[in-house]
């Protein structure tokens, strides 16, 4: 557990100041206290989220989630196993359901399939374990003012004035500062940044500029329904356009509405907009066991697809919707700023302890902001195919003519709109390959494509992930900091070791001896030498890889020597790694470990 230093009654000193207490800024929360990084956390917010904006938390977060050993917690707390991980397709929530598609996630390549969860239970839980983490270093109603950066020359360059809930200020010295601040961020301002890209300004069918989103109490509209519990529900029909996603599997929901061209949603009726959602029949509406309440509500912007042209300048950083916005479909938005956060905080605290190279941060928007330009895109993609989902007048009509029209849509649909959903390249497949802190590799890289997932073995991608046994994924081997896979004798680490304990690097070794004991009848040796085919593998902290090769590739001390370099950020922006002198064999003169690969 940290704890933040205490100047003097109106200043206080801490290695991090994060500004933001959403699902990104939690996770920082969590990652940097589960490296014993010294963490405030400020939020002009009252509470943890009281209204829902995210539904799933993706099989990256969670796998991230898994290395700080709180995925069970949010695993369980998530929607119960009754509720099918489906979209079904209807013309309202208690009218005809004409389409179902499962989620196709049963065979991906992870040890965590993505988690189908409310932002409200989500942030609770997240909060609960980041006090484990940080003890009451979570101020909740604290706002962030203004910031000064006095970069290089001082310990604690930034000096962040904050205002507590009375109205009174106080100053936080801290080291670095994380923007997680949201769409309307005001470290995003202070250090010069702009979003760019798609405004929202594109006229849609669905998901397109002034959307409505309402969440609500039915105790009984699921059972009203007739229908087998699915967790999302797209609303389809001449007359409107709406999604609901279950909130806890019993009797909330949260629900959008696309507010129709033209229309000033101020002059919408909340509860007429959702009665529409639920049903056509003016009968059923006046059912007691329709009845609903209406908890919070308002209106929000589809069809975005933004990126900062700068995450980070001096001291400071943005992660998630401070950094960029997306539309919310495929469930990018949130999951790519928990991305961000897990790249950035191992970096903050390998320069907090010492280890880290003088431009090892500045790798953070050089890899980071890639995959914000990478994610942005899609759910504007899934949004746009969704116009071409033609709707007849008498859709909802009880005719033969309405019911084949409402089969052929559904068919078009399972069709076109799988792709939101077949995302296991676009979740496990970021690659980092023209980042500064890893090797460049020789060949070409493979496509990187949303909808398929080919484990590889490459510099700046996601290590495989491979079942050992059951139930233990090798990732479960890896350390908090960097981790060594070594497929051959133990004395091919020898250097590499050596290095790492002067300079005061974390470094896990995980070997083949290691692996001996987990050895099935089914191979899981011979299954784990198949992904990983160099003898040696080293895996950053965020389970990216740094570099792979064989033995006489670190023979030296000098080879182990620059390879930490790279890797530790020693170099800088444009540096090229084929300079480093690792690929030679070793003289025959030289010392050498006498290791076969």
């Amino acid at each position: 557990m940290t704890t933040t230093r205490r100047l003097a009654e109106q200043e206080l000193t801490t290695d991090v100041l994060v500004v933001g207490a959403g699902p990104v800024g939690l996770s920082a929360a969590i990652e940097l206290g589960f490296r014993q990084v010294d963490t405030l956390v400020v939020t002009d917010q009252p509470t943890t989220a009281q209204h829902p904006k995210c539904n799933t938390t993706n099989s990256r977060s969670m796998e991230y989630f898994r290395r700080l050993g709180i995925h069970e917690s949010l695993r369980q707390a998530g929607l119960p196993a009754h509720v099918q991980r489906a979209s079904a397709y209807v013309t309202r929530f208690c009218g005809e359901e004409f389409a179902r598609m499962p989620r196709p996630i049963s065979n991906w390549p992870t040890p965590e399939l993505p988690n189908h969860i409310s932002q409200i239970t989500l942030e609770q839980e997240l909060c609960h374990h980041a006090h484990a983490f940080t003890g009451s270093n979570i101020r909740f109603g604290h706002r962030l003012m203004s910031f000064i950066d006095s970069g290089p020359s001082r310990q604690y360059p930034i000096e962040a004035l904050i205002s507590d809930p009375s109205g009174q200020t106080y100053t936080v010295h801290a080291r670095f500062l994380i923007g997680a601040d949201g769409a309307n961020s005001l470290v995003r301002k202070a250090i010069g940044a702009q979003l760019h890209g798609e405004d929202g300004s594109l006229e849609r069918s669905f998901m397109g500029g002034t959307m409505l989103s309402y969440y609500i109490r039915a105790p009984h509209l699921q059972e009203r329904s007739a229908r087998v519990p699915a967790h999302s529900n797209w609303i389809i029909n001449p007359h409107l356009r709406g999604l609901m996603f279950a909130q806890d599997g019993q009797e909330r929901w949260v629900v959008h509405y696309q507010v129709p061209p033209g229309v000033d949603w101020r002059e919408l009726d909340p509860r007429e907009v959702v009665s529409s959602l639920l049903t056509n029949d003016e009968t059923l509406r006046k059912q007691p066991d329709l009845e609903f309440e209406i908890l919070s509500g308002g209106p929000w912007r589809g069809g975005l697809a933004l990126v900062a042209d700068r995450y980070q300048k001096g001291n400071a950083f943005l992660v998630g919707d401070a950094a960029h916005l997306f539309t919310p479909l495929g469930g990018m938005g949130m999951n790519t700023g928990i991305g961000d956060v897990m790249n950035l905080c191992w970096k903050l605290d390998a320069v907090i302890k010492g280890w880290g190279g003088k431009h090892l941060i500045e790798s953070f928007e050089l890899e980071r902001r890639p995959m914000g330009l990478r994610n942005a895109g899609f759910g504007v993609q899934c949004a746009a195919v969704m116009d071409g989902w033609q709707v007849p007048t008498n859709f909802e009509a009880d005719t033969l003519e309405a019911h084949e029209a409402r089969a052929m849509l559904g068919e078009q649909i399972l069709k076109e709109d799988a792709a939101q959903y077949l995302t296991v390249g676009l979740q496990l497949g970021e690659r980092y390959e023209s980042s500064p802190i890893v090797m460049t590799e020789n060949m070409p890289a493979p496509p990187d494509t949303w909808d398929e997932l080919s484990p590889v073995l490459r510099s700046g991608a996601r290590a495989p992930h491979v079942w050992l046994s059951p139930g233990v994924s090798c990732f479960d081997h890896f350390g908090t900091g960097f981790t060594l896979v070594n497929l051959g004798q133990p004395d091919a680490v020898h250097f590499l070791q050596e290095e790492a304990r002067l300079k005061g690097i974390p470094l896990t070794i995980f070997s083949a001896q290691d692996l001996a004991p987990l050895a099935t009848p089914e191979g899981t040796t011979s299954l784990f030498k198949d992904f990983y085919t160099s003898t040696l593998v080293l895996i950053r902290p965020d389970q990216h890889v740094a570099w792979h090769g064989e033995p006489h590739e670190l023979s030296t001390p000098i080879q182990a020597k620059s390879l930490w370099s790279l890797v530790c950020g020693e170099f800088g922006v444009g540096f090229n790694s084929d300079a480093l002198e690792m690929n030679t064999q070793p003289d025959k003169h030289e010392h050498s470990t006498g290791v076969n690969s």
